[in-house]
């Protein structure tokens, strides 16, 4: 899957002329800035300096001495980002069931407490031979995901079986406008990661890849163009700070280096 090459001249385009009657350009701009502001709970530990818990205390506090700020995210975190965001998002949504989005949010990278992590970036570093993109791995994954969500079924008491195997049947075949949603907003959570996580410090074969990958976002649900190009353009503005650029001009570095490889010729 790759980018559209009108797509790579949106980025450049006004935000505001990517809104459509659903949301306004300030309207997502608000989405955005409350998407990126739930990170700060990253900061609250719980049980931190308690009676009973100073050993742990203190080796948290070492924790954060050698990974300070934002820590690298676990999957648990980045289900609860993504609920997170489908509860800022999809009210803006008549046609969606922000609960039903909800449940499939929590429950979207479940299977994942028995396959582990898949690595989208692959050995590359361009995720050419990850299920990122090579329809191969991609295959393999999914039987991977196949064997882990029997297990994980089996495992669970009837009731909570019953209704986890349809969310999960939902989500996998990707069958609703719900669980077209959950998959755009888990693209442009990750996204909304790596802007905060890398504050602008990454190579530009990262943001090639990061901007390729997070496209899929409009491949699901083309109704968030406006939060993905807005938080795009903020990303490529940050790296291009840190560079001393301007974000045209590395924009266009990054057309002429990697423009092969982001539509996928």
């Amino acid at each position: 899957m790759a980018m559209k090459s009108s797509a790579l001249r949106a980025i450049a385009t006004p935000v505001a002329q990517h809104a459509q009657g659903e949301v306004s350009a300030r309207r997502a701009a608000q989405d955005i800035d409350a998407i990126l502001a739930s990170f700060r709970l990253h900061e609250v530990r719980r049980y931190f300096q308690q009676q009973h818990w100073l050993e742990e205390s203190a080796a948290a506090t070492a924790a954060d001495e050698a990974e300070p700020g934002l820590k690298l995210e676990n999957v648990a975190a980045h289900s609860w980002h993504v609920a997170d965001a489908v509860l800022v998002l999809a009210p803006q949504f008549d046609d969606l069931n922000p609960g039903r989005a909800a449940m499939l949010a929590i429950l979207h990278d479940k299977l994942e407490m028995i396959t582990g992590d898949f690595d989208p970036v692959g050995p590359d570093g361009r995720g050419t031979r990850s299920h990122a993109f090579d329809p191969g791995a991609a295959a393999r994954k999914q039987l991977a995901e196949d064997q882990a969500q029997r297990i994980y079924l089996n495992s669970l008491p009837p009731p909570a079986r019953r209704l986890q195997e349809d969310l999960l049947r939902e989500l996998r075949n990707a069958s609703t406008s719900e669980s077209l949603f959950v998959k755009a907003v888990d693209k442009l959570q990750a996204l909304a990661y790596v802007y905060r996580k890398k504050n602008g410090e990454m190579s530009l074969e990262h943001l090639a890849f990061s901007m390729r990958y997070s496209y899929k976002c409009l491949v699901y649900f083309p109704r968030l163009s406006i939060h993905y190009y807005l938080l795009l353009q903020r990303l490529i503005a940050l790296v291009a700070e840190r560079r001393g650029a301007s974000p045209d001009d590395l924009l266009n570095v990054i057309v002429d280096s990697f423009g092969s490889y982001l539509i996928g010729t």
